[in-house]
């Protein structure tokens, strides 16, 4: 979703469901009665690295806050997810709150709409909310990707100026890009390519070709091959990965076709995701520190605020990237976001957010 699709949305949703807010932040407000609050996540697997690091992240903050948490997975599949929310609504259990991070936003949308019309105020959490449903959610925690792919796109001007400055010829005026990124369906696919594009605005860099992968090494190393041997006689300059993990394919099958990463081309990851080896080696020219564990903190943090005070306020809240400490979190806005600043691969070691060294936050 780009930015002004979102203002959009929140215009739209807020006058639409203006009542439907006010009746679960009176919920929220009076709880569920004695004993912990407790919340239901609904989301993919930590199977994988970066879901993994969110839930522990968000346990160790319900624990701390004394709420109850429980998660359930599905292998990243919608239709698993839709049959978990109809089996949890039947239980007759409600909790305090619903966080629900869905597999594909469009498709996801009937299931969501139900948590909404349970009367459990309901947060969505990492993947940008589809403008259809910015209705049924209290309030948004968590990612950016639209940031995330800008401070990639401008990372990847940088990377592209390096490139000149020391002698590798471009292949085109203003070098040609090419991008491997999360599965189709998947919402931050196409909104981190929608901020790559913000952030590469002007520079003359043109995507010529992108394809869709998956989250990890090996499907970065199996598309990034594809894209490379389809392209190679264009011309390749920049190499996008939506996150690091698909950048260590990339970087792996360009190794295999002759390139040198870092020297006759750049290569920019989305976020930290599991081993930061070639970024500090400068294969890999950059990256954002986007931190799972403190996306995981953060969500259950505005979700604890809302069950403190039931109410939300309009717009966006966006905390800065201190190194030192976590913002106190007593009010919540329509839409929180975890910082993601942009990290250059010789400041791997001095980098820290929120109390954490970038080397233990994407070190798992």
């Amino acid at each position: 979703m780009n930015k002004n699709r979102r203002t959009l949305g929140i215009t739209v949703a807020l006058a639409l469901t203006g009542a439907t807010l006010a009746a679960c932040g009176d919920m929220g407000a009076a709880g569920s009665g004695d004993g912990a609050r407790s919340v239901v996540v609904f989301m993919p697997p930590g199977s994988d690295n970066y879901l993994a690091e969110w839930q522990r992240g968000a346990r160790a903050e319900a624990e701390k806050l004394g709420l109850d948490i429980k998660i359930l997975e599905n292998q990243f599949s919608q239709p698993e997810q839709d049959t978990q929310v109809q089996q949890e609504l039947g239980s007759g259990r409600k909790p305090d709150a619903y966080v629900w991070w869905p597999v594909d936003n469009a498709a996801g949308l009937a299931s969501l709409k139900k948590l909404h019309d349970s009367g459990v105020p309901t947060f969505q959490t990492n993947q940008n909310p589809d403008d259809r449903g910015l209705e049924y959610i209290v309030a948004y925690a968590g990612v950016d990707d639209f940031e995330n792919g800008d401070v990639s796109g401008r990372l990847a001007v940088q990377a592209r100026d390096q490139l000149k400055e020391g002698g590798a010829p471009l292949h085109s005026a203003g070098g040609n890009a090419i991008a491997i990124t999360f599965p189709a369906g998947y919402g931050a696919t196409q909104d981190r390519m929608d901020g790559f594009g913000k952030g590469i605005g002007g520079s003359g860099i043109q995507v010529i070709a992108e394809a869709p992968a998956g989250f990890d090494q090996t499907t970065g190393y199996k598309v990034g091959a594809q894209l490379i041997a389809a392209n190679k006689a264009k011309g390749i300059d920049i190499v996008y990965a939506q996150n690091d993990a698909l950048a260590d394919g990339a970087i792996q099958a360009l190794e295999e076709a002759g390139y040198q990463p870092g020297k006759d081309v750049a290569v920019i990851g989305g976020n930290c995701h599991g081993d930061f080896t070639n970024l500090q080696a400068g294969k890999q020219f950059g990256t954002g520190l986007q931190a799972a564990r403190l996306e995981g903190q953060y969500t259950i943090d505005v979700v604890h605020a809302y069950l403190k005070t039931g109410q939300v306020k309009d717009g966006e809240n966006r905390p800065g990237a201190s190194p030192d400490q976590a913002p106190a979190v007593d009010s919540v806005s329509r839409f929180n976001f975890i910082p993601n600043p942009m990290v250059h691969s010789a400041e791997v070691q001095s980098t820290s957010l929120w109390g954490h060294k970038m080397t233990d936050l994407c070190t798992y």
